[in-house]
């Protein structure tokens, strides 16, 4: 069995990512993915579900940090997963605030090592954020960047080409031996993509835990607050997307990251405030409307009432 870890920080596109991979997922594999929110509600195994229900199974470890509160469970989850299904690859996505060194430990433990013949882990940076993420969390962001072995500088697309030489230049002088990939929307070429999974058998050494992983690091978890509900209802959307933008510039609270799958009188629709900006697409219908919030300094009533005058009357 090979382990993918798809791990960065809040927006940075690992959903994104896992849903290209499930437009054209490895040949005869069977594969399970293993989604860890941050929020009490999760919203990722829903949207996973709507794009690869059927090539992957989905679960999901929602309501806590896998690299702390959710250890024990995760490890249980693996263990499980691997004697009910048998899978050839398990895709772990952690939440944005999990430590890769923490996680790397779980899975490096005598129970767990003998799961799997090889892991990749696979870091999705936001290369619009990157310097604002670097100002405000530097320690997070350049321990994360040091564990990696493949990172993938998302979003390119938002940044002039310029800036994406120097992030480069900046993520190497971090880590001077990982690969980065230069992406938007977390694509690839065929080539790259099966380096990073392991398909092809080359790219990454095996991962080796240094002495400061051994440190506990707790991450930015105790950092953010979380909202999330789930809604039989009907929403409008033009008054959802007014709240998404009012989310966008404050009106709530410092919101780092938004997302949620709404029905409509026409459609179901996701919304996701990612990046400081918001986009809305059309979703296969879902069994209920549900809407995950992180941040800090939200302010929860008024977000409540302001989410319930998005309904529809």
């Amino acid at each position: 069995m090979i382990v993918n870890v798809v791990y960065g920080f809040l927006g940075a596109g690992k959903t994104t990512f896992i849903r290209y991979l499930m437009e054209t997922p490895p040949v005869g594999e069977k594969v399970v993915i293993l989604v860890n929110e941050f929020g009490e509600i999760g919203v990722d195994g829903l949207i996973l579900s709507g794009k690869g229900g059927q090539i992957a199974e989905i679960v999901e470890l929602p309501s806590g940090c896998i690299c702390c509160t959710m250890a024990a469970d995760f490890r249980r989850q693996m263990l499980e997963l691997n004697e009910r299904l048998s899978p050839d690859r398990i895709i772990v996505e952690p939440t944005g605030v999990a430590t890769i060194s923490q996680i790397m430990q779980i899975l490096e433990g005598e129970d767990m090592r003998e799961l799997y013949s090889d892991l990749r882990l696979i870091h999705l940076l936001d290369a619009s954020e990157f310097m604002s993420f670097i100002k405000s969390h530097r320690n997070f962001i350049e321990n994360q960047i040091r564990r990696s072995k493949s990172v993938l500088l998302n979003k390119i697309d938002r940044v002039k080409p310029m800036m994406v030489d120097l992030l480069v230049e900046s993520i190497k002088e971090i880590n001077p031996d990982v690969m980065v990939y230069r992406t938007s929307f977390g694509r690839l070429n065929d080539a790259e993509l099966e380096i990073i999974l392991g398909i092809s058998g080359q790219g990454e050494d095996e991962f080796q835990l240094q002495p400061q992983d051994f440190v506990h690091e707790h991450g930015l978890a105790d950092q953010f607050q979380s909202y999330g509900k789930r809604f039989l209802n009907t929403f409008s959307r033009q008054r959802l997307e007014s709240f998404f933008e009012k989310m966008k510039f404050g009106a709530f609270g410092k919101i780092v990251r938004a997302k949620g799958i709404f029905r409509t009188p026409e459609e179901w629709i996701k919304l996701e405030l990612a990046s400081s900006e918001v986009r809305v697409e059309v979703v296969p219908a879902a069994k209920y409307s549900v809407v995950s919030i992180i941040g800090q300094e939200i302010a929860k009533e008024y977000l409540e009432s302001s989410l319930g005058g998005c309904l529809e009357k």
